[in-house]
Formats: C-alpha cells, structure tokens, sequence
C-alpha cells in the first residue's frame, strides 16, 4: 500500500511538472494588447479575481506553465497567462533591445567584470544563452554579456527613452578614467586635456567614456561635447534645412519646455541606424554661446523624436589651442615669404583666449602696435617690401603672460597682387593711398567696391574693373559732403557696361525675388552710409546672400537685423561677431574686418530699397 501511494505521488508530480515547470523567481515584463492584466487566484479563467497588473509592469516570476504562471505583484500573488508574460527565454534566438537608454555588455556575467561594448537602444543583439538574470549576445562579431532586466519587452523594436547619448567629446581638464563611478574606484589610466574620447551613459555627475581600448567613467565637468558637427547631407526626400525644421518641430510638440528655449539646429545625417531604415538626423541643438544643450535623435520623414538626452554639466566648448599647457603658445602663418598685396593670414594657440596684443616691425623699425584685445587670428595686407618681424604677446586672466617672435619676408621682386578679387575687403589697408576724388577707398569707396564686385560676377574681368580704375573713372559721382551718388554711379557704368538699370529703387518683394530668380544684382544702401550687393536668395526666399566690402560698418550700424551665416543642415544663424561668418578676416592694421559674403533677412533688405544690375538688359 505505502509502495503505491509513493508510486501514485511521483505520477501525480511528474504530471504536474508537465503542466507547469518550477523554477526560482524571476522578472518578467507584462504585455497586454492595451489593457491591464487580470490576476486570479487559481490557474483558471473562472478563477476568482485577486487583483491586477499594469501594462509594461514588472512582476516576480514564481512558476511558469504552458498556460498559466504564478506571479508575485505587490506582495499580491495569484496566476496570469504566460502568454502576456515577457519572460526571458523568450528571448532565445531573438534580435532584442534595450528597454530604454544605453547597454552595457560585459566579457563575463558579471558587472564586476570588464565592459566590452556600450550600444544605444537602436542596435538590437542576438541572445544566444539565458541564464541567472545574463544573456549571452552578439552584436555583429563582437559579443558578450548583458543583464536579462535590460530586455524586458523591447523585442520588435526599439522604444521611447531620455537617456541615450552617444556623443564625441574634448577632455578639457586633465583628469582620471575610473572603472565605476564611485568616486573611490580604481584609476584605469588618465586622460590629458584635448584627447579625443565618446561618451555613452550619464549616472549623475559622472559619464561612461571609451577612451582608446578603455571603459570607464570620468567627471562631466572635465569634458566638453563636440556634437554633430553640423555634417548633415540630404537624405531621403528631405532637404538637411527641411529635415532640421521638421526636428524642431517635433521636439517642440513632444517636449513643450523645448520650445521656451532658444535653440538652433545642426544636423548628422543617415539613411538607416543600426539596421532601421531612415533617414535618421542625428541633431545637435545649441545656444547661442555654442553650448551643446540637447541631442536628439529623429525620424526625418515622419518628425519622430526618437530619443532625446539633455547634456547639462558638460563644459563650454574650448578651442584646441586653449588646452596648450599654461603659458605655452606658438604662432603659425599662412606663407613666410610674400609678394606685396598678398595676404598673410596669422593664427595664434596659446593656453588661453583671454587678451592678444600684435606688434609689427620692418627693417627692425616699428610699423604698428595694436591695443590689447581678444583676437587670435589675424590678417596683414603689406604695401612695402622688407623683412618683417610680428610679436605676438597673450595673456590670461590671472595675470600670465607669454611673448613670441616669428619673421616673414615680403619680396619685392615678386608681382603685385592688386588684381581681381572674388571679394574685395575695403578696410584692409591696401586702399588707403588709393585715391577717389578728394577722398580715398579706404574711407569713401563702398559704392565703388560694389560695383566691382558686381561686374566681376556678370563676367566682367579686366582691369577696368579694379576698384582704383573705377574710382578714377567715377570720381564725378563722390559728392563732398554727401558721398557717392549710388544713382549716378549705377546709371553711368549701365551705360558703359552694358546692364539694366532704373532710376527708381525697388521696394516690392515679390519684384525683387522675380528679378533675383532671373540674375539680377543688386546695390543699396545697407545701413545708413554704406552700399553693398545682393547677389542671392535662399530657397524658401526668407534670406539674402550680401557681398560687403565693409562689414564692421553693418554690423556697427544695423538696426533689428543681424548678420547671418547658413548651416550646412540649411538653417541660418545669426552672428554674434563677425568672427563667426565664415571667411572672417581682422586686419590688426586697421582694426577692421575684411570683405565678406554672408545673408540677411529679405524683410530688411526689401525694406531699405534695392537698386537694380540686371546683365544684358531686364
């Protein structure tokens, strides 16, 4: 009799186990179709309702069945179906991602062991082993271990999250790279100023970087984030401008904080993201000091913001020559030996950006000395031939100085660079003894350069067009007192150049857009006292491209505009120097800024009047 209870008894388990296998708890994710999950208190529809789970919980696994398992839900334990379950070895075979921000996968079960790899939620991995809470997976060749906690739903696609960052960076304080981000962890090596590192997770203060071969972390306050770049190409059927609006647009309808702040966009674009098919922007959003403030990742065509992280702690960015070593700086020149007329363009790095001084000596006399400012790239025009020698001295705002020499030779048996210039620069010293009438170029030959460029651009090339044949040529049209008649000079070399004109100036918008599309120039009056050219109009026609032989004078002058330069994601930006236009050139000489192309907006531009040079008749 005992012999067949004990017989009876194993039956009765082994059938059981058949219908449900036991194991130790684990988690699993709850997924429903939309709804709650209900939970009962026997292993049957008709069971008697002990409570219910959320969608997307977590719950504690007891036994799991074909059917039916045991959970454990705030201390409420009852059966769910297995089918709503996420368990882990469902994973099995599966290309799986995280549920949300960054993934971190270890040589070895453990989180004591070394990291071999940090993926975004967009890189799915292939599970190959489930076992005590780690998975064994593959991205590509390279594999490891991850915490199976880390793939509790994510099986189709990647989802939602805030935490993703996977971003280049500047170490810009030399610090220690830890292998946790306590604190009093061990130091796996340090990293120097201006080394190169990515930076993948954020846990507070501290930030998980791949320096080199190494993982680990390091303090958000000693590193400076390099962002996109603004690197973007079209892709797909968006422009990078339409692609970047479009960004704007669904970061200010997702996150309404966003839109309070006053951002603007660069852009890295792809057409698939670790398998998915784009195109993706990889977008950069920046104030107007050029701090990294966002990052976000968006789907182009549909305006999905597929990730957004919020970098805050991260330092400003620092220009390479401001990681020298203190007192340290050195002075590079475009050309050591020059023809007069030629430009000689001078960077200084040095330890720091906080005061310059330049002074410049011929023949071992003293030519020109500058006040102390903030520039560190500069330009030199000469007009006599000689050996040079500039002196460069920077100091930092605690008082440390440094002082350089560096010689360069101007050669006056080389041809004179006068000639044809795509732009010319009104105040770069060169046109000082260049005479106009009672005055000279220098100080009275906007107009003049104007015209210049203008022709140059209708073809125009030979010498008749240099700024001091003009000059000569129209010194009728400088009125003393008064200036150059903008007028009188279009309508008299319309005649000898053979363009249109007309006396009277264009104001209507629509007008000018039209004559723009078919080649149209045009000179006006840029602010009070200076003349300038259009020469373009961006594609949605809200920008003007400006060629100005004079640009301190605008920017000086202009009243609610700016001064922009073009992204090459398509969007604009307003300048908050003229160091920032591309191009830019500071002539220490003269303390002015060189010629420069660059855009305003067509509401001002249609607003000051635009005088017409139509080539070959309107």
């Amino acid at each position: 009799m005992k012999k067949q209870k004990l017989l009876m008894g194993i039956l009765l388990i082994t059938a059981l186990l058949a219908l449900l296998s036991v194991s130790l708890a684990e988690q699993a994710r709850v997924m429903t179709p939309g709804g709650a999950l209900n939970i009962r208190k026997t292993p049957d529809e008709k069971g008697k309702l002990v409570d219910s789970v959320p969608n997307k919980s977590l719950v504690e696994v007891e036994e799991t069945g074909e059917i039916w398992s045991k959970i454990t839900y705030k201390k409420k334990t009852g059966y769910v179906k297995t089918e709503y379950l996420r368990l882990p070895e469902n994973m099995l075979g599966k290309t799986v991602y995280p549920d949300g921000g960054t993934l971190l996968m270890y040589a070895e079960p453990s989180e004591d062991a070394a990291l071999s790899l940090v993926l975004s939620p967009m890189q799915g991995v292939r599970v190959t082993v489930v076992a005590d809470g780690w998975a064994h997976v593959y991205y590509g060749e390279e594999s490891g271990y991850a915490k199976t906690e880390r793939f509790s739903y994510q099986y189709e696609e990647p989802g939602d999250g805030l935490s993703w960052i996977s971003e280049s960076a500047t170490v810009v304080n030399a610090c220690e790279l830890k292998k946790t981000a306590d604190s009093g962890s061990a130091a796996l090596k340090n990293l120097n100023a201006g080394e190169q590192v990515l930076v993948t997770v954020i846990d507070k203060e501290q930030c998980l970087v791949r320096a080199g071969d190494a993982w680990g972390y390091a303090p958000k306050n000693a590193l400076s984030l390099s962002g996109p770049g603004d690197k973007a190409d079209v892709a797909g059927s968006l422009t990078p401008s339409e692609a970047a609006q479009k960004a704007e647009a669904a970061l200010k309808k997702k996150y309404k904080a966003f839109a309070k702040e006053k951002l603007y966009c660069a852009l890295a674009a792809s057409d698939e993201k670790d398998g998915a098919s784009g195109p993706f922007y990889h977008c950069g959003f920046y104030d107007d000091q050029d701090q990294y403030l966002y990052g976000a990742l968006v789907d182009a065509e549909k305006g999905d913001v597929v990730f957004l992280a919020h970098y805050d702690g991260f330092l400003p960015p620092v220009k390479a020559s401001a990681l020298l070593p203190e007192g340290e700086m050195e002075i590079v020149f475009s050309a050591d030996t020059l023809a007069i007329g030629d430009v000689l363009d001078i960077t200084v790095n040095a330890w720091t950006s906080h005061e310059s001084k330049y002074i410049l000596s011929r023949n071992g006399q003293r030519i020109i000395e500058t006040e102390i400012g903030g520039h560190f790239t500069a330009a030199y025009r000469p007009r006599e031939a000689g050996s040079y020698k500039l002196t460069v001295t920077v100091k930092d705002e605690n008082g440390l100085s440094a002082t350089q020499e560096k010689e360069f030779l101007v050669d006056g048996t080389l041809p004179v660079k006068s000639g044809i210039a795509s732009i010319y620069s009104q105040k770069d010293g060169w046109w000082a003894d260049k005479q106009y009438r009672h005055s000279n170029l220098q100080k009275s030959g906007c107009a003049i350069f104007t015209l210049s460029h203008a022709l140059q651009r209708m073809g125009v090339t030979d010498e008749s067009t240099l700024p001091e044949n003009l000059a000569v040529k129209y010194a009728f049209c400088l009125i003393k007192g008064e200036g150059t008649s903008n007028e009188l000079l279009i309508n008299s070399a319309a005649k000898a150049y053979g363009f249109s004109t007309r006396g009277a100036l264009y104001v209507e918008k629509k007008q000018i857009l039209d004559l723009l599309s078919k080649g149209a120039l045009f000179s006006f009056s840029i602010v009070r006292g200076h003349i300038a050219m259009v020469c373009g109009v961006s594609e949605d026609g809200t920008m003007m491209k400006v060629v100005d032989s004079a640009p301190s004078a605008t920017f000086e002058r202009i009243v609610n505009a700016s001064q922009y330069y073009r992204l090459r994601s398509g969007m604009f930006r307003a300048a908050l120097t003229l160091d920032d236009l591309p191009g830019a050139r500071w002539f220490f000489e003269t303390d002015e800024y060189g010629g420069l192309e660059y855009w305003l907006p067509t509401e001002y531009v249609v607003k000051r009047g635009v005088r017409l040079i139509m080539p070959g008749g309107e």
